[in-house]
C-alpha cells in the first residue's frame, strides 16, 4: 500500500481519451538476456525519453482457455495514481500501451490528462492483484483505493472484463471490502485492508480475496478473506487469526481439485515481523477456518522496509522479504510455499511442503539454489505436470550489489532445481524509486508475477529503464521449461 500523497508528473495525452479500452500496441525494444536467451519484454514502453513514470508492484493472469491472453498490472505513479492494466493477445510478444490510458477504469479521480476526470472517486490506487474465472470469459482484477485526506475512506475494488482485458467496468465495480468494526473499510486510525491477493477456484469458479485487516495502531490484525460465489457481485467475509498476537499478513489463498481453501500468512510475534509462517484451511462450502497450524520459525527474516527494517547489505531500498507463497501441486496432492530467510550470510530462497492430507507433516525447508548474494521477493506457481516453477530477485550474479530476476524450476518436488539468469543485467534498486514529495524514494514493490502453464511460466517483475531514477517498468518473459 502507498501511505504517502505522491508528487505526480503530467503526461501527455489526447483529448477525449477512451478509459475503458486498451488498445494493442508494440512492445518497445524487447532484449534478449544474455545468459538464458530468453526474450525480456518492457511492457511499460518506457524509452529515455521518460514518457512513463514509475510502475512496480507487477501482478499476472493468464487466460486458462487461451494461454496467448494476459493481464498485468502495477502500482501506476502516473497522472492516473491507480492501477496500471496491460493486456497482451500474443502471449506476451507485444502488449497495450501504457500511455494515455492503460490503467484500470472505475478507481481514481484522474485521468492521464489532467483535462480529463477519471470515472472513480478515490484520490489514488494501488496493490493490484489479477485472475481469470475457469472457463476464461471473466478476468477479475482487484485494487486498492484509497483518500489522502481524512477520514481516509479506503475500499477493494473488484472490476470485470469480459473481453479478455481490453475493455473493463467504469462504474458499478464491487466492494469487496465492506462492513464496519474488523473488516472495516476506514483508513482512519491505522485501520485499512492491506496486500490483497485475489484466487480463483479452477473447480467451483469461486473467487477469494484475502488481506491483512489493520485495525488501528499497535492492536492485532486478523487476516480476512472475502469469497464470491456469483462472479464477483457480492462477497462474504471470512476470518482467520492465529491468537492475540499482533501483525497477521502476506495472506495468500490456494484450492486444491476438490474446492477446499488453503491460506497462508506470517506472523509477527511479539511485534516482530514474519518470524512465524501458518497455514489454515477451509472445507469446500464450509464458512470456518481451521485452526493456523505453524510450519515455520523463520532464523532471521528478510526485511525490507526502511526505515522501519533494512537486513541486508547496501543502500536501502524499500522491497518484499519474507513473505510465504504457496501453490498447490494437482499432481502430487501437496501444498508448497516458498519464501526468503537469512541463515547465513545471505539472504536465500527456501521451499517446503507438506501431503494436503496432513498440514502438519511439513517437509524441512530446503534452499533452491545457494548464491553468494541475496535473493528475496520469491513467486512461486505450478504446473498441471506438478512441475514447480519460482522466480526471484537475485543479487548473486553481482558479488552481492545488483538486482537481477532468477527463474528456477524443479520436476522432482523440489528436490532439484534447475536456475537461469532472466534478467540481461542488473540494476541497484537503492538509486530508483517512485516519487515522494518531489523527489524519489526507494521502491520496487512488494511482489512479482508468475503463472505456470502446461507448456511455459509466464513471469512478469519490476525493473529499470533510463533515465533514473523515476523510470521503474513492469518487464515480462516467457520460458519454456
Amino acid at each position: 500500500m502507498r501511505r504517502l500523497p505522491l508528487f505526480v508528473v503530467a503526461a501527455s495525452s489526447a483529448a477525449g481519451l477512451v478509459l475503458a479500452s486498451a488498445p494493442l500496441g508494440a512492445s518497445a525494444s524487447p532484449s534478449t538476456s544474455a545468459a538464458t536467451g530468453v526474450t525480456v519484454v518492457n511492457v511499460s514502453q518506457s524509452t529515455p525519453s521518460g514518457d512513463v513514470l514509475s510502475q512496480n508492484e507487477t501482478a499476472l493472469a493468464v487466460n486458462p482457455a487461451n494461454p496467448l491472453n494476459m493481464i498485468t498490472g502495477a502500482n501506476d505513479w502516473n497522472y492516473n495514481d491507480g492501477c496500471a492494466l496491460n493486456t497482451s493477445f500474443d502471449g506476451g510478444r507485444n502488449w497495450s500501451a501504457t500511455l494515455p490510458n492503460g490503467f484500470l477504469p472505475g478507481i481514481t479521480k484522474y485521468t492521464n490528462d489532467p483535462n480529463v476526470p477519471g470515472t472513480g472517486a478515490y484520490d489514488a490506487g494501488g496493490d493490484p492483484t489479477i485472475a481469470f474465472s475457469p472457463d476464461g470469459r471473466v478476468a477479475y482484477y482487484v485494487c486498492q483505493a484509497f483518500n489522502f485526506t481524512s477520514p481516509y475512506q479506503i475500499a477493494l475494488l473488484l472490476n470485470r472484463s469480459y473481453d479478455g482485458g481490453r475493455t473493463w467496468q467504469k462504474t458499478g465495480l464491487t466492494r469487496v471490502s465492506t462492513g464496519s468494526g474488523n473488516g472495516v473499510s476506514k483508513g482512519s486510525n491505522g485501520q485499512f485492508p492491506d496486500h490483497e491477493n485475489i484466487h480463483v477456484d479452477p473447480t467451483t469458479g469461486w473467487i477469494y480475496v484475502a488481506w491483512a485487516q489493520f485495525n488501528g495502531h499497535s492492536t492485532h490484525s486478523p487476516v480476512n478473506v472475502a469469497i464470491s460465489r456469483n462472479q464477483g457481485a457480492s462477497f462474504t467475509v471470512t476470518q482467520v487469526t492465529s491468537g492475540p498476537v499482533r501483525n497477521n499478513q502476506d495472506q495468500r489463498v490456494v484450492t486444491d481439485p476438490a474446492g477446499n481453501a488453503y491460506l497462508t500468512f506470517d506472523n509477527g510475534i511479539q511485534g516482530g515481523k514474519g518470524t512465524a509462517l501458518y497455514v489454515s484451511k477451509l472445507a469446500r462450502g464450509s464458512s470456518t477456518w481451521s485452526a493456523p497450524i505453524a510450519f515455520g520459525t523463520l532464523a532471521d527474516p528478510t526485511c525490507l522496509f526502511p526505515p522501519t527494517c533494512f537486513n541486508i547489505s547496501g543502500g536501502a531500498f524499500r522491497a518484499g522479504g519474507s513473505y510465504p507463497v504457496p501453490a498447490f501441486d494437482t499432481k502430487n496432492g501437496r501444498l508448497y510455499v516458498s519464501y526468503a530467510d537469512i541463515k547465513g550470510t545471505y539472504s536465500q530462497t527456501y521451499v517446503q511442503s507438506a501431503p494436503a492430507t496432513d498440514l502438519r507433516a511439513w517437509s524441512a525447508p530446503k534452499a533452491v539454489a545457494s548464491s553468494p548474494g541475496d535473493q528475496f521477493q520469491t513467486e512461486l506457481s505450478t504446473a498441471p505436470d506438478g512441475r514447480l516453477d519460482l522466480s526471484f530477485y537475485d543479487r548473486g550474479y553481482s558479488t552481492n550489489k545488483l538486482v537481477d530476476l532468477t527463474y528456477a524450476t524443479s520436476r522432482d518436488g523440489g528436490s532439484t532445481w534447475r536456475r537461469t539468469r532472466v534478467t540481461p543485467s542488473g540494476f541497484d534498486p537503492s538509486k530508483w524509486g517512485v516519487p515522494s514529495g518531489g523527489t524519489f524514494r526507494p521502491f520496487i514493490g512488494d511482489y512479482n508475477g508468475i503463472v505456470s502453464t502446461a507448456k511455459t511460466a509466464q513471469l512478469v517483475w519490476t525493473g529499470v529503464t533510463e533515465p533514473a531514477p523515476y523510470n521503474l517498468d513492469i518487464f515480462a518473459a516467457t520460458i519454456t521449461p
